[in-house]
């Protein structure tokens, strides 16, 4: 009942349908004690042979009338309820689903994703069960139980029904027993489900990898140890449910063995007749009918109140990252200020590398200026930081208070956080798309393009003449994450979604790593057009992309290494000129690099 409670504020905004749905009940209620009232008038007229032919068919009649009457009125509670109960959910998994759109990183890091349809799918349809099933089956047992106590004691007799009535106080301890019990292992099935979810989840996202290395054995074997797991979880709640309807039918057993030695005593004095001790037990055994759904809501109750404490449990979390009550706008500038001090991931988030521990820095001494418009290369060993300035930038996690990194002008802590998003495009070296055609996905982040609008963006990612092969076209209907497509053309689909999108501030994370050389130089030619109206950031290994970049910023370990542009660092001769050459003569790119050094250079930037 605590959920109820709980959920008083939801359930309240349907109060009309509920209310209306009661009236009903109330309603079938009492219709339900006018046969059993017939049966024993006509028993009494039996047993005194004073029944004529049209009482019988008058007695027919009106139970068969009652009955109608009563299948309408069900018909309309459980409608009403129902509905009811399927709104509710709906907006309980519109908000779930809301606030996992708010929440950052390291609530993800914290919560797997089969953990996380468990919640939205398992844990909400128990809910859904206990403010429906629950709540009708709660209300019609206090309905019809009251009223068919009142009939037992108005219309038949009040000893009988108080000598009844005596085993019920220690079914209703027994019932207490059970609930504590069953509370305790439906919280512990849905936790082995959540586990088993993700076990799946893992294995058909990774099937390619578990079916190229013959690891179909071993991924069957963790999840039927995983399987086993839930059952026996399961099993364990099955045991308690098994427990309540015998003990039920236990004390309604002996309830009714009260009935007939307690009628038979009232029948010899002369209290009641055999009709009235008829229409007795016949209310007795409506009177079951509210005790065993208490059984069944017994269950429900105990499934939702577990999966409503997950899912409070899971709603209380609240973002890391979130707007300032005196937040700003966007500002029309684009220009960019990189000032890090040090920073650090949180305990139990994961940094770039096994190397960078949450308790080591990841960033330190970070100086970068980037004027609007300007194309700046950011490159560096593995797990030197470089990804870290983009999720630094896009605020996925706060920066410490001596640090900053600013936005026109604007601390970026300032600005609104959907705003500060809105101004910048993000591609990431591992792309995620979306089950939907090519054009919804190169759409994604603007729904309104028109296909003209959609094309263009393919072509400016090299990607239109392949999409235009495929049968359906920009129709063509994608799997989950485009598993239909190689990875080369995931990172165009991505990148022409980021052109689409036209913010004013691109960030590419390696976004080139699957391309060949010529199709990464159409690219990069298409990305050179649009120098100076927009600010370019590029983490790639490919020293060559770098070559017409305003600046270059080298980490090493979290620091810089080096900065400055191409030719600079060419003359620095340091990390970057002697893995450009590597490349370039890799690359058959030695008269190119002859030209650049043969151009004026300016000194170098040291790093801090």
């Amino acid at each position: 009942m605590s959920l109820l409670w709980k959920m008083r504020f939801i359930i309240r905004t349907y109060w009309k349908q509920y209310l209306f749905a009661f009236l009903c009940l109330q309603l079938v209620a009492v219709l339900n004690q006018l046969p059993p009232w017939l049966i024993g008038w006509v028993v009494d007229e039996i047993t005194t042979d004073s029944l004529y032919p049209e009482e019988l068919g008058l007695a027919i009649g009106g139970i068969l009338v009652t009955a109608f009457l009563i299948y309408g009125f069900r018909f309309l509670w459980r409608s009403l309820l129902y509905g009811a109960s399927v709104d509710i959910v709906r907006e309980q998994r519109d908000q779930l689903f809301a606030h996992f759109t708010r929440m950052s990183p390291s609530f993800y890091q914290r919560h797997t994703t089969g953990d996380l349809m468990a919640h939205a799918t398992n844990d909400l349809n128990a809910v859904e069960a206990c403010v429906g099933d629950g709540i009708m089956t709660l209300v019609d047992s206090i309905i019809a139980g009251v009223t068919v106590l009142v009939a037992m004691v108005v219309l038949v007799s009040g000893k009988l029904t108080l000598m009844v009535l005596v085993p019920f106080p220690a079914l209703a301890w027994i019932t207490s027993r059970y609930g504590t019990q069953m509370h305790k292992h439906f919280g512990q099935a849905q936790a082995r489900f959540s586990d088993l979810n993700e076990e799946a989840r893992e294995t058909v996202a990774g099937i390619r990898a578990v079916r190229a290395h013959q690891l179909n054995k071993r991924q069957s074997e963790r999840f039927f140890q995983q399987s086993r797991r839930t059952v026996e979880a399961n099993r364990s709640v099955g045991h308690v449910e098994a427990l309540f309807m015998p003990s039920v039918n236990i004390f309604f057993g002996l309830a009714f063995v009260i009935a007939l030695m307690g009628g038979a005593w009232l029948i010899q004095d002369g209290e009641m007749t055999i009709g009235m001790l008829t229409t007795f037990t016949l209310y007795l055994g409506q009177l079951l009918w509210p005790m065993m759904q208490l059984g069944w809501q017994f269950s429900l109750f105990q499934r939702g109140s577990a999966s409503w404490k997950r899912l409070e449990r899971l709603m209380s979390v609240t973002p890391d990252i979130a707007d300032k009550p005196d937040a700003v706008p966007a500002p029309t500038r684009h220009d960019l200020h990189f000032d890090i001090q040090a920073f650090a991931y949180p305990e139990a988030f994961p940094a770039e590398s096994e190397e960078l521990n949450p308790a080591r820095t990841v960033l330190e001494n970070i100086r970068l200026s980037v004027g609007s418009g300007q194309f700046v290369g950011i490159t560096g060993r593995t797990g030197s930081g470089k990804s870290s300035l983009f999720r630094l930038l896009l605020r996925e996690f706060n920066l410490p208070e001596d640090s900053s990194i600013t936005l026109g002008g604007n601390n970026i802590d300032n600005i609104q956080l959907q705003a500060l998003r809105s101004q910048i495009a993000w591609v990431p070296q591992v792309a995620t798309l979306f089950t939907g055609t090519i054009a919804s996905n190169i759409a994604f982040y603007n729904i309104n393009a028109s296909q003209t609008d959609i094309e263009k963006a393919a072509r400016l990612a090299a990607i239109h003449d392949e999409i235009m092969a495929f049968q359906d076209g920009y129709n063509t209907l994608l799997g989950e994450n485009g598993i239909s497509l190689s990875g080369g053309q995931k990172q165009r689909i991505a990148l022409a979604r980021a052109f689409l999108a036209d913010h004013p501030i691109l960030l590419l994370d390696d976004a080139f790593s699957a391309l060949d050389m010529k199709t990464e130089a159409t690219i990069l030619k298409n990305l050179h057009a649009l120098h100076g109206h927009k600010t370019v950031l590029l983490i790639t290994q490919r020293l060559p992309e770098l070559i017409r970049a305003d600046q270059i910023l080298v980490l090493e370990d979290g620091r810089i290494l080096e900065q400055g542009t191409h030719q600079q660092l060419l003359e620095h001769a340091g990390w970057y000129a002697r893995i450009f050459r590597q490349q370039a003569r890799s690359l058959e790119l030695q008269p190119l690099v002859a030209v650049e050094s043969e151009k004026a250079v300016s000194p170098v930037q040291e790093a801090p």
